[in-house]
């Protein structure tokens, strides 16, 4: 049996043994015409290019619980930390494991990604940073389906000359690198990526909802662990004018860390009534993604004696965002053991 056959017979065996019977995920009904399902995944920090280690075998699972989505999800989006310390082979099984998604693949890299790694991410990935739309036909006669899939061309937003679409979802992904700094190393967007983004802002619509995706949060959690970027304030400037953002990342390793999270119940969220100020701008929240591998403790509850990969699967996984006119719903899918 070839690697590529053993990856997806293991991921299939695990989804089948960890989720029967015990905790099962309700399949929603088939997709509306602007109804958008997300799969969101961070931080395997795969070590090497083992594909029998406990990191690779909890991605593969992650995965092939994907695959059991009915209906699929429209994208699959990766908040960075792939690999582990930039290790080359890492990032090539991380690419073999994610090969089985059910659906396109848009990432951006963490820490973990780079250092080392020279041009492995870009060979592999794609450029760091992206610019999405996510468009659809008027309805047609007979038309089950008139969504677009994602376009993932290297100019998103051109405009068809025979028929108007309709932007449902724009998506952002920024590469928030790590840079020294007096005080330690620091996460940061940089001064040349903030220039790029808000000539993108500029092309797209501040009415519609705006999906940000970052390894790093932008806005301060936790300094001790690096849980924040230097200029994550400056990003939130040139979003002001847009109505419906969400902030999806990594790096944290589990999905609510911070009292700032706590409007968040993981049902629908209706943004105008939930987090918009009283000048009608849009708060700063975040959704954290789980790790697919070592989850943190909580920062309250100190740095762990040990904190490594492979510590087994109870409170890592992945994520699924629904996004349905006004609402966002997320649901974390966590292992519990």
């Amino acid at each position: 049996m070839d690697r590529r056959k053993f990856l997806h017979r293991l991921g299939w065996s695990l989804a089948a043994a960890w989720t029967a019977s015990r905790w099962g995920w309700p399949a929603p009904a088939q997709a509306a015409t602007e109804t958008l399902r997300l799969a969101l995944l961070a931080d395997s920090h795969l070590p090497d290019g083992n594909d029998r280690g406990p990191e690779a075998r909890a991605l593969a699972r992650a995965v092939a619980e994907m695959r059991k989505l009915t209906p699929p999800p429209d994208l699959v989006l990766f908040a960075g930390d792939l690999a582990h310390a930039g290790n080359t082979n890492a990032l090539a099984l991380g690419k073999e494991i994610l090969s089985d998604l059910p659906a396109p693949l848009a990432a951006v890299r963490g820490e973990g990604d780079v250092s080392g790694s020279g041009p492995t991410w870009r060979r592999l990935f794609g450029a760091p940073r992206f610019s999405r739309v996510f468009s659809a036909h008027p309805q047609r006669p007979g038309s089950p389906n008139p969504m677009d899939p994602l376009n993932l061309n290297a100019n998103p937003l051109r405009k068809t000359k025979n028929e108007k679409r309709k932007t449902i979802l724009q998506i952002l992904g920024l590469d928030t690198s790590p840079a020294p700094s007096p005080q330690g190393p620091i996460f940061q967007v940089g001064r040349e990526q903030r220039q790029w983004l808000s000539r993108e802002l500029a092309r797209l619509d501040p009415g519609m909802p705006l999906v940000i995706l970052s390894h790093a949060p932008l806005v301060e959690i936790f300094r001790p662990w690096r849980q924040w970027t230097q200029d994550g304030p400056e990003v939130m400037r040139l979003l002001s004018g847009f109505s419906r953002v969400y902030f999806f990342h990594g790096h944290v390793h589990q999905e609510a860390v911070s009292s700032q999270l706590s409007a968040f119940s993981y049902g629908k969220i209706d943004w105008n009534k939930t987090f918009l100020t009283e000048n009608r701008k849009p708060k700063t929240e975040n959704l954290p993604l789980p790790a697919t591998a070592w989850p943190l403790p909580s920062p309250l509850q100190g740095t762990p004696a040990a904190a490594r990969p492979g510590l087994g699967p109870r409170g890592c996984g992945w994520g699924l965002a629904t996004l349905e006119d006004a609402s966002l719903t997320y649901q974390p899918k966590v292992w519990p053991a």
